[in-house]
């Protein structure tokens, strides 16, 4: 019997998904999202969009939208299906109106939230052993960054579908993986990351590498498709142009920069003018970005062609984990809830005390970020919590790169393989 293999233990994941849902089922409907710095939530935003619907304006047919169409409809359903009850009314947080939408998402959100513990869990299990994956689970399970998150923000569908992706690579169904990432791409862009340790993990094998990076990649596509029929071609580029246009923010790069804002793209009504979508709200690269691009491209390329055990599961979470980091500090913006994607990497990478005291560490971090440093309009603040992400996410990096390259005689005491992650 494999020392990795969860059927050897007995499982507190029953446990751990009962409280889990019951902890959040009591704040979704017991809870008023105001917080005492922080009377602001992406639910706001998300209301804000959906609204103008009523006037007959949809993401991708008639307006641009910063967010991707699974992101988009997800909020849209939960607008739609409160409409339905009673009248929405304007955004008055204490409406009856307002305050359903935000549980109807909140609710859906959680379908997600509670698919993704117990995929960690699985995820865990398949790397760990059962042990490990109660203990990575009940640790994110009481980690309060991801639950706040959760009913402010929408991580939760993204976190889902890219842990699903890893579960089924892991699992060696590369196929049923490449259309889970693809429907993560296509709620936020963020975990496009994951095609690069996927595409390593399948070489030498070209053909099946390159497929699998044609299937994400095509998913996303066949996403934005239905809008074109509708006349929402020259929406879908203003949404794309939009990211372009979009300044640095909340990252090193934009302290070089000197953007201090948190990467506004305009207020709701810019939606609905296609000229608006380039406006750069901040100042321009201090660095030209097709340089910094070329720097860490290089940098990870040289990782990329190192060896690594493709039959070791640990193997693809600390490389995804790696990739993940550079990805981050790379990447021109930051925005605090991305975290929720971060939390589950560095667990399932050190599923022990040095993961529980870096998400503690990147939960210091983020709470300076927000809502101190926003609600306070600190410079200083803000500086010090990326200075401190930051130098979260080069000690993951470090410690992830050192499980994966340690000398020779380590690998001795590592736990018997689970087997070929691909077959």
């Amino acid at each position: 019997m494999n020392a990795a293999d969860s059927s050897s233990h007995s499982t507190q994941l029953r446990t751990i998904v009962t409280l889990f849902i019951v902890l959040r089922l009591t704040i979704l409907f017991l809870y008023t999202p105001q917080g005492l710095l922080n009377a602001y939530t992406d639910y706001h935003h998300y209301f804000r969009i959906a609204q103008l619907s009523d006037q007959g304006y949809y993401p991708f047919v008639n307006m641009w939208y910063e967010y991707p169409p699974v992101l988009a409809y997800t909020a849209q359903l939960a607008y739609t299906l409160g409409k339905s009850i009673v009248p929405m009314g304007g955004l008055d947080t204490q409406s009856v109106g307002y305050m359903l939408y935000a549980r109807i998402l909140g609710s859906i959100l959680l379908i997600f939230e509670t698919g993704a513990l117990i995929l960690m869990h699985r995820i865990a299990g398949k790397g760990w052993g059962v042990e490990k994956a109660d203990q990575v689970a009940w640790v994110y399970s009481a980690l309060s960054v991801p639950l706040f998150y959760w009913n402010a923000s929408q991580t939760s569908n993204v976190l889902f579908f890219t842990l699903l992706a890893l579960h089924w690579f892991v699992d060696g169904r590369t196929a049923r993986s490449a259309l889970a990432l693809g429907l993560g791409i296509a709620t936020k862009f963020t975990p496009v990351f994951l095609i690069a340790p996927a595409v390593r993990f399948l070489l030498p094998r070209a053909r099946a590498a390159i497929q699998y990076a044609v299937i994400s990649l095509l998913v996303v596509v066949l996403t934005f498709a239905p809008f074109v029929p509708l006349g929402g071609t020259p929406w879908i580029a203003a949404s794309f142009a939009s990211m372009l246009a979009r300044p640095s923010w909340a990252t090193p790069w934009a302290l070089i920069d000197g953007n201090w804002g948190v990467g506004d793209v305009g207020d709701v009504p810019t939606r609905l003018q296609l000229d608006q979508a380039t406006v750069v709200r901040g100042n321009p690269p201090a660095i030209p970005s097709i340089l910094v691009l070329a720097v860490f491209a290089a940098g990870y390329f040289v990782l990329f062609r190192r060896s690594i055990d493709p039959r070791e599961p640990r193997h693809f979470i600390w490389f995804t984990t790696l990739t993940a980091m550079i990805f981050h500090l790379w990447s021109k913006g930051w925005s605090p809830q991305w975290v929720t994607l971060i939390f589950p990497l560095i667990l399932l990478s050190f599923p022990d005390r040095r993961g529980v005291g870096l998400s503690l560490w990147l939960t210091a971090s983020i709470l300076v970020e927000w809502p101190l440093a926003d609600a306070l309009h600190s410079r200083v603040f803000l500086l010090i919590a990326i200075v401190s992400r930051t130098l979260v996410f080069i000690a993951v990096a470090v410690l992830a790169a050192r499980m994966l390259w340690r000398p020779a005689r380590a690998e001795a005491v590592r736990a018997p393989s689970t087997g070929d992650l691909v077959p």
